[in-house]
């Protein structure tokens, strides 16, 4: 499946809502979503109360953490982290932490299905050398068919899936790496992202005429999915040299650690500012969100303190950190804002609502045509 190529400026310890985390490989985080459980759950019971079913399922969805790991493991090779890898029901979905370049992202995207290719030859071999024969090519698992088989077809099946050029699938992510080499990358994104949408809507249409509801939801992943990539490229190309500084705010009012909610309610209602920082003497200790400050009023009323309704856990980011940062930054941060620090010093804030506007004016910036040479 697709891989994000934003790239955090923090990464923050908050878990992933809906997600547990089931292991650590390679000091990358494996997470299941609920819904996988969910999956499991029902192909038990509609498939006759049949554990082997189940282990079916749970052995194909390990070639998928597999196919995953061959994005992250290769990303890892060209200086490329991986955040985590989380499965979904509809496959995984590795999530990079950095930009590749045209090249290197050709070789990550390529790497999952290559994955895929190998474990469909090394169990091709078993299935030849015991049955002298190997299973023809079926769409879905076959009941009648064995273990080995089902995933035998599972293998050829998965890498020919995702190498449609449906962006964000790895097909779509080798397109525009391929586009990329010949272009600037909103350029390549925005193609790719097309195709993609356009594959998306017969997908969609034809699993509404064939009533595939899986399908139709592919169709739903596969469009929205490119539609997001091609805003993240724009934003991206958007803030490309540009730092933290050039967007954070400087006029912003902080308040004390033993003021009481009165006061921060006050505060909110004389500005627009929403968050405060928190401070206690010259260093800041804590961030104060409205909504901490509407939770405190109905639990302590306005004359509890704003020590015991801060969140100490706020995100810190340099002023000289890439802007692009930002992006992956604020998801970290569950859109708090972030607190630009130099050092223990706090010299400003930089919140959704200043990014989406600094966004907007460098967007008019470069929509600007040159003036008419006379």
């Amino acid at each position: 499946m697709s891989a994000n190529t934003q790239e955090p400026a923090e990464p923050s310890q908050k878990p992933h809502p809906w997600s547990l985390q089931v292991a650590t490989v390679a000091g990358i985080p494996l997470r299941l979503h609920i819904t996988f459980f969910l999956l499991l759950i029902w192909i038990f019971l509609v498939g006759g109360r049949s554990w082997a079913m189940v282990l079916l399922v749970a052995l194909v969805f390990l070639c998928v953490v597999l196919h995953e790991f061959g994005h992250a493991l290769v990303a890892k090779h060209y200086g490329v982290g991986t955040k985590d890898i989380t499965l979904y029901p509809i496959g995984g979905v590795a999530m990079l932490q950095g930009r590749p370049k045209p090249r290197q992202e050709f070789w990550i995207a390529l790497a999952g299905p290559l994955v895929n290719v190998a474990i469909a030859i090394i169990i091709g071999a078993y299935l030849y050398a015991t049955k002298h024969a190997l299973p023809d090519f079926k769409m879905g698992i076959d009941p009648n068919s064995t273990l080995a088989e089902n995933l035998y077809r599972t293998n050829i099946w998965l890498p020919l899936f995702n190498m449609i050029p449906a962006f964000p699938m790895d097909g779509g992510r080798v397109l525009r790496a391929f586009l990329g080499f010949f272009m600037p990358d909103v350029k390549a994104t925005q193609i790719a992202a097309s195709i993609g949408q356009m594959i998306a809507f017969g997908f969609g249409f034809y699993g509404l005429m064939k009533g595939m509801l899986l399908l139709v939801i592919i169709a739903a992943f596969v469009f929205l999915g490119a539609s997001q990539e091609v805003q993240t490229s724009v934003g991206l190309s958007l803030v490309a040299g540009k730092f933290i500084r050039d967007a954070m705010q400087t006029r912003y009012r902080t308040i004390s650690s033993g003021a009481s909610l009165q006061e921060a309610a006050d505060m909110l209602l004389a500005g627009s500012q929403h968050d405060f920082p928190v401070v206690a003497g010259e260093g800041v200790i804590g961030l104060l969100t409205r909504e901490d400050i509407s939770r405190g009023l109905a639990d302590e009323g306005p004359t509890g303190y704003v020590a015991g309704q801060m969140n100490r856990e706020f995100t810190r980011i340099s002023p000289d950190e890439q802007l692009e940062n930002a992006f992956e930054a604020f998801a970290e941060s569950n859109s708090d804002p972030l607190l630009v620090m130099n050092g223990d010093e706090l010299i400003g804030m930089l919140t959704q609502e200043n990014f989406s506007e600094f966004l907007m004016l460098e967007h008019a910036k470069s929509r600007r045509t040159a003036p008419t040479q006379s």
